[in-house]
């Protein structure tokens, strides 16, 4: 049964039980809680064969079928079981090594020489035969000179 049903089952006994005996429940933990609702239902019961209330057995009884009968499955839109799938295919694959550290020189394996003060390689732009000339002489770099901010003139 679904949940709005049981807290209309017990706000109608709840309204019932305040009338009729005076007694203030709590609708919604009346609704979720069995051994809150088997109590309520126990108490309308005797008030009613006390008072000679026929309709709070009727609605005693309504509330512990409601509670006795098992929530249906919520049903998940089609929608959002494709996003889901969608969702776990698209997720991104663990690597089983570690992203290397690309600001040390030592990190990056390659065959030209890596320049720790950027931490690229050299370049190799402009030469058609790159790949089968050595390697370049880089000239150091005179500390006075100025510097650009990120190469930007």
């Amino acid at each position: 049964m679904p949940s709005s049903e049981k807290i209309a089952i017990a706000a109608h006994l709840h309204v019932l039980l305040r009338r009729k005996t005076g007694r203030v429940t709590d609708t919604e933990w009346m609704a979720t809680n069995l051994q809150y609702a088997t109590e309520i239902a126990r108490f309308a019961r005797e008030k009613a064969a006390e008072d000679g209330h026929v309709d709070l057995i009727a609605w005693a009884d309504k509330l512990e079928e409601s509670m006795t009968t098992p929530d249906p499955k919520q049903r998940v839109p089609l929608v959002k079981m494709v996003t889901d799938a969608v969702k776990e295919r698209a997720a991104p694959v663990a690597y089983s090594q570690p992203i290397p550290d690309r600001q040390s020189s030592k990190s990056v394996e390659a065959e030209h020489e890596v320049h720790p003060e950027s931490g690229f390689i050299e370049s190799t732009f402009g030469s058609f035969f790159s790949d089968s000339e050595g390697p370049r002489e880089r000239k150091p770099r005179d500390p006075d000179a100025p510097r650009y901010v990120k190469g930007l003139r």
